[in-house]
C-alpha cells in the first residue's frame, strides 16, 4: 500500500504504427503507482520476406523497471528474427520459446547481481497472407492477450502460482506456494511473487538450471490463431487492465467503440485511451498499458505523442512524478516546463530513490516502530481508500476537459 500516490498520474504516452494491412496503437499510464514499470514493443517489419508483418508486446515490470525496459529491447530483437522466418504453428512454438529464453539469458548478463526485478510478458507476431492473417501469441505471467476472430474470443491463461501445473513445477524445484507473511491476498511463489512465469526474477532461477524447471519460468505458452480476417483484432494488456475487467467486458467495450464509428474503429489509440480511463475509474491501482491491433487496409504511419494530463492541479510531489514520467519517455522539454529555476527534476536518480520510499527518513522508524505490523497495514489500507475517495470526489467534467487527456 505504501507504493500508492495521493492522486494518480493520468498522463499517457500514445504510440501509433500501421502498415498497409494492420493498424496498431499502444498507450501507457502510470496511474496510482509511485513508479512506472511497464514497457511495450510496437514494431512494423517493412522489408524482406516478412514485409507487412508486425511484432507487438506488453511487459509489466515488478520490483523495479530494469527487467521490463531491458527485456523489451532484447525481446524485440528476438521476436523480429522469429517473424522474419514466418514459421508455421509447430515451429513457431519452439522458436518463440527459444526467443524468450535467449532474451532472459541476455537480461541476466545485463542486470546487476543485486537487481531483483522481473517482468511478465505478452507478445504476438502478426503475419498477413493475401486477405488473411496468422497471429502467434506467446505469454509468460499474467499480462494477457484477448483476440477476437469472427466474434469468437481466443485468450491467454494467466500464469499464477496456484494454477495446478504451475504449482507442480514450483514444488518440484523446491519451492512453495503460499500467501504472503501476513496472510490474505493472492498465492505467491515462496510467499513472495504473485506470478509464476516472467523475465528476470533471477533469485528464483539458479544459473545453469533448465528454464522450464525453475520456480519462476521464462518459457512462454504459445498459441497460433490462423484465418483471421479484416475487422478482427487483438488486445495485449497488463494486469492493471484485467484486475478490473473480464475478457468478455473488453470485447464488449471494443465492439461498442466499433459500432459508434460505423463498424470499423478509425483510431485504435482512442480505444486504448478510453480503456485506461475506464480502468482508472473502476479502481485499478496498477500501471496500465494496452496495445490494440486491428486487421484490414490502412495507411502507413507512425507517431508518438504525450497527453500531459492535469499536472498543473497536482500536488508538488505528484507534479514531480509527472515530470519523471515525461522525462523517462523522452519528453524532456515537457518535463522541463514543469520545473522552476533551481528545482531538481524528480527524474534524477537521487529523486527517484527519495520519492519511491526506498529509503525511509530517519524519523520514520521512531514514529512507526511502536506500531504492530498488522496495525500499520490496516492504517495504510484506510489511508489509501481515503486518498482515492478524496480524488474521486474532486474530479469534475471541467477538470477532465482541461486535462488534455481526451
Amino acid at each position: 500500500m505504501g507504493a500508492i500516490l495521493s492522486e494518480p498520474v493520468t498522463a499517457m504516452v500514445v504510440e501509433r504504427s500501421s502498415s498497409s494491412c494492420w493498424s496498431a496503437a499502444a498507450v501507457t499510464m502510470q496511474g496510482w503507482r509511485r513508479t512506472h514499470e511497464d514497457a511495450h514493443i510496437l514494431c512494423n517489419l517493412e522489408s524482406g520476406g516478412s514485409q507487412g508483418s508486425g511484432v507487438f508486446a506488453v511487459l509489466d515490470g515488478h520490483g523495479g523497471s530494469s527487467a521490463a525496459f531491458g527485456g523489451a529491447r532484447f525481446l524485440e530483437e528476438q521476436l523480429r528474427r522469429v517473424a522474419e522466418r514466418a514459421p508455421g504453428a509447430s515451429e513457431a512454438s519452439r522458436l518463440l520459446q527459444e526467443a524468450f529464453i535467449e532474451c532472459d539469458t541476455k537480461l541476466r548478463h545485463h542486470l546487476s547481481n543485486e537487481d531483483r526485478s522481473g517482468s511478465t510478458v505478452v507478445a504476438c507476431i502478426v503475419t498477413p497472407s493475401r486477405s488473411q492473417y496468422t497471429v502467434q501469441l506467446a505469454h509468460a505471467g499474467d499480462s494477457r492477450a484477448v483476440l477476437c476472430r469472427g466474434g469468437r474470443l481466443f485468450c491467454s491463461k494467466d500464469h499464477k502460482p496456484n494454477r495446478e501445473d504451475e504449482t507442480r513445477r514450483i514444488e518440484a524445484a523446491g519451492g512453495s506456494v503460499s500467501q504472503g507473511p501476513l496472510g490474505g491476498g493472492p498465492m505467491r511463489v515462496d510467499g513472495a511473487l504473485a506470478v509464476s512465469r516472467a523475465l528476470g526474477d533471477f533469485h528464483f532461477k539458479p544459473a545453469g538450471m533448465d528454464p522450464a524447471r525453475c520456480k519462476v519460468s521464462v518459457v512462454p505458452e504459445v498459441q497460433t490463431i490462423e484465418n483471421c480476417a479484416s475487422g478482427d483484432w487483438v488486445l495485449l494488456a497488463c494486469d492493471g487492465i484485467f484486475d478490473v475487467m473480464e475478457n468478455e467486458e473488453v470485447k464488449d467495450f471494443i465492439e461498442d467503440h466499433a459500432s459508434k464509428s460505423g463498424g470499423r474503429i478509425s483510431d485504435g489509440a482512442q480505444v486504448c485511451i478510453d480503456l485506461l480511463h475506464l480502468c482508472l475509474d473502476r479502481g485499478s491501482k496498477d500501471n496500465c498499458t494496452a496495445c490494440f491491433i486491428q486487421f484490414g487496409e490502412f495507411s502507413v504511419r507512425k507517431s508518438l505523442e504525450l497527453l500531459q494530463g492535469p499536472w498543473r492541479a497536482a500536488s508538488p510531489e505528484v507534479q514531480g512524478k509527472y515530470a519523471e514520467f515525461f522525462k523517462d519517455h523522452g519528453f524532456e522539454a515537457e518535463a522541463l516546463e514543469m520545473t522552476t529555476p533551481g528545482r531538481r527534476l524528480s527524474g534524477s536518480s537521487k529523486g527517484k530513490a527519495q520519492a519511491s520510499g526506498a529509503q525511509p527518513s530517519p524519523a520514520e522508524p521512531a514514529r512507526n516502530g511502536h506500531l504492530p505490523t498488522i496495525a500499520r497495514v490496516f492504517q495504510a489500507v484506510r489511508g489509501t481508500r481515503a486518498i482515492q475517495s478524496a480524488w474521486r470526489a474532486r474530479k469534475s467534467p471541467a477538470a477532465e476537459s482541461a486535462s488534455g487527456t481526451e
